[in-house]
């Protein structure tokens, strides 16, 4: 969601008091939920956070084929904190490239929570990186069923100690279904980070 904000006043330097104090008032009450302002992007938000931290990240993907880790290096300088993703799109390189085993697939299918632990987990031990983040799911516009309907993902956060996985329907078209899927990866990974200043791998 964006939030524009108009003020009119004859004075500039009014103008800007005012417009400030409306920001701030926003920023109160919003909170955690405003990740940036003007020309701030979510991925640049976050690469922020892990440079300033000394974390580093590698993705996982089925549903979102790439565009994860596609945002994450639109951002100068994300070699830094980004060591690497994987585009596990069938069954067998989720298990092969993953190590997602295969007994996890066969009882939970490949669009579960079960199945996006594994994916996390398993990027991030093959890359090292201090976070592992994944998605899997169903972005349409066929192979939904009345269990698991087009739109449902599973987004997980692997940080070793920390582990945390949550099942999200999203609406529209494929694009559209890909793009909030990754929207909401890389905010779980910024909001994590907000709510836990003193974490340490």
């Amino acid at each position: 969601m964006h939030i524009k904000v108009r003020v009119e006043v004859s004075c500039q330097r009014e103008a800007q008091r005012v417009l400030q104090e409306v920001v701030d008032e926003i920023r109160r009450r919003l909170g955690i939920n405003v990740f940036g302002m003007d020309e701030d992007t979510l991925e640049g938000v976050l690469g922020g956070l892990l440079r300033e931290r000394g974390f580093s990240l590698a993705t996982a993907e089925s549903c979102t084929g790439g565009l994860v880790a596609h945002r994450i290096t639109q951002v100068p300088g994300s070699s830094e904190y980004f060591l690497g993703g994987v585009v596990s799109y069938s069954n067998e390189s989720k298990e092969r490239e993953l190590g997602v085993p295969a007994e996890v697939i066969r009882v939970h299918g490949a669009v579960s929570a079960e199945c996006a632990s594994a994916m996390a987990e398993g990027v991030r031990l093959r890359f090292g990186s201090t976070f592992g983040i994944s998605t899997t799911g169903i972005a349409g516009p066929a192979g939904g069923t009345p269990e698991k309907p087009v739109g449902t993902v599973f987004i997980a956060l692997d940080a070793g100690s920390h582990k945390e996985v949550k099942g999200y329907r999203f609406f529209g078209d494929r694009n559209q279904i890909k793009l909030m899927a990754s929207e909401v990866a890389l905010d779980r990974l910024r909001r994590f980070l907000l709510r836990n200043p003193e974490f340490k791998p």
